[in-house]
């Protein structure tokens, strides 16, 4: 690492004389927390949206215009609103606005669609709608279904300069919602109140409105601070979407709280990651699914290491390629593990990693492996994630309006995540597979991540996705779609040559599938409900019907 060692001696020397500011169990509300930090660091700048900074106090002041803005349109404490916003500076004024007012925000997936949208903005009983007119060609169509909303707001990216007529919908401009008083509302909020629904990505069944008060919002930023050591001197970077918790939780909250800076982009770029970090001095950065081993294939460069990047915060990096990534670009890797259920309820020790583990239980939080009993598993052994907060207020209430869906999250009086996993002796636990998303093939379970991580791992492919398709022997058969890195050619009986080394042979596909791309969600995550939907298609190679005979 050489000369660039000196971030990270400037980091742990700055560790050591500073302390993030605590606020007191009733202050710990959201838009309060902004409006003190205008008043002691007015000219600090909080945010930087490519080339337009925004200090803490002109943060409040815009803030403080849209709670009024919402106010006389007739939100009121409680009131949900609907935000289908791309990464911009207006969905933090909309969402800290409202909060200020006691109202609630829903962030909107920016990709829905049809009866997945209404869904997510009716579900939510929100009533009033914030979009960009850039979505104007989705909502249309379903604007007579959105029967919650009363009035939409739409914030003018595009060179739409008419508003839709909509039956029974007022509709104006973002601008006439600015146009407000700058003064701070008179409205009393409680940290216990609810902040927002966020909803669940959906992606093993109906999406699921995960209730958050400022309270656990105040301790997933600050609990985000500490195990990732920030401090004032931090820049963080994220190009994840604003509607998923990531964006929310681990770059936007705890850039506020440690009085440091966050680079917002548009969305995830690997060709760009690199530079835009160089430009703006960040020192820390987010990554989620394959965005790792993305950024690894990339073509090496001389200066891949010249970067002011110290830390890379998320989930899922490859522990085959860790020690490799943090070497050639010169940084440390941070693995966390949680859903916006109990989020983050793990962090790998900064001080201590173990690569491929998802870390320990934080500070606040119980977590346990238990089997199929509802026991706790032997160290190594095989079972479910749950977890438990040690403070009330922490973690979610539930689902929004889904009480049969909150009963069973809460089984046994812990959060029930749906996720599979193991635990060491020393406390350090493993991610293996979503439960819903686990294979079994002939009497064996298979984990779809670490196949995937074997395969991804082959030098000519990008990325891969794992899922189980109907076995014509009972079961499931392991399918596999692969996407090959530019100008890269392997065939399908190479694959399984490289795979049989490195798995059982039971894991091993037996269909593969080259395609040009995965199906996604605008936060990087594979709908893998997609591709098993569609079960053996045209382009699957079947490896039993090309006469490869796998050794055992």
């Amino acid at each position: 690492m050489g000369q660039w060692d000196d971030k990270f001696i400037k980091a742990e020397k700055k560790l050591e004389s500073w302390n993030m500011q605590e606020y007191a169990k009733q202050d710990r509300v959201l838009s309060s927390i902004i409006e003190d930090k205008a008043r002691q660091y007015p000219n600090h700048v909080v945010f930087q949206f490519r080339d337009v900074p925004i200090t803490f106090e002109q943060l409040n002041h815009n803030i403080n215009k849209a709670a009024n803005g919402f106010a006389a349109m007739g939100v009121k404490h409680g009131d949900k609103v609907a935000l289908m916003l791309p990464n911009c500076e207006e969905f933090l004024y909309a969402w800290f606005g409202l909060n200020k007012i006691g109202a609630v925000e829903v962030p909107i997936n920016v990709a829905l669609k049809g009866t997945g949208l209404i869904h997510q903005i009716v579900q939510s009983d929100s009533v009033v709608l914030v979009a960009d007119t850039v979505f104007l060609d989705r909502l249309g169509p379903v604007s007579d279904d959105l029967s919650s909303v009363n009035h939409t707001v739409f914030y003018n990216t595009t060179d739409e300069q008419s508003l839709p007529t909509w039956k029974g919908i007022e509709c104006s401009f973002f601008a006439e919602l600015m146009d407000h008083s700058s003064d701070s509302p008179n409205v009393i909020v409680n940290s216990s109140d609810m902040a927002s629904i966020l909803f669940t990505s959906g992606t093993t069944g109906v999406s699921k409105g995960v209730m958050i008060s400022h309270y656990y919002w105040y301790d997933i930023w600050s609990q985000s601070v500490k195990y990732s050591q920030y401090t004032e001197d931090d820049v963080l970077y994220t190009g994840l979407p604003f509607f998923h918790g990531n964006a929310q939780g681990i770059t936007i909250g705890p850039a506020i709280l440690a009085d440091a800076k966050a680079v917002i982009v548009e969305r995830f770029s690997a060709s760009s990651l690199w530079e835009d970090c160089r430009r703006w001095e960040c020192t820390e950065a987010n990554y989620i699914g394959g965005i790792i081993p993305i950024l690894m294939k990339a073509a090496e460069r001389a200066d891949d290491g010249d970067n002011p990047l110290r830390l890379m915060v998320g989930a899922a990096a490859p522990v085959n390629i860790w020690h490799d990534f943090e070497k050639r670009f010169n940084t440390k890797l941070l693995e966390v593990y949680g859903m916006t259920e109990c989020y983050c309820c793990l962090a790998n020790p900064i001080d201590n990693v173990r690569p491929g583990s998802c870390g320990k239980a934080i500070t606040g939080w119980d977590v346990q492996i238990i089997d199929e009993n509802n026991n706790q598993a032997a160290p190594m052994e095989l079972g479910e994630f749950v977890a438990r907060p040690q403070t009330m207020g922490v973690g979610t209430n539930g689902y929004y309006k889904m009480p049969e869906k909150s009963l069973e999250l809460f089984e046994n009086m812990w959060i029930n995540t749906g996720d599979l996993g193991r635990m060491d002796e020393d406390g350090y636990f493993y991610f293996v597979d979503r439960k819903k998303q686990a294979l079994r093939r002939r009497g064996e379970n298979i984990s779809s991540f670490e196949v995937e991580a074997v395969i991804s791992s082959h030098p000519s492919v990008l990325e891969s996705c794992v899922v189980g398709v109907p076995s014509d022997v009972g079961e499931e058969d392991v399918k596999a779609v692969v996407i090959m890195q530019d100008g890269q050619q392997v065939s399908e009986a190479e694959l399984i040559e490289w795979c049989e080394p490195r798995m059982a042979y039971f894991a091993i596909p037996r269909y593969i599938a080259f395609r040009d791309s995965l199906p996604k969600t605008p936060s990087e995550r594979v709908e893998k409900y997609k591709l098993k939907v569609e079960g053996v298609t045209e382009d699957c190679w079947d490896r039993e019907d090309s006469g490869i005979v796998l050794k055992r």
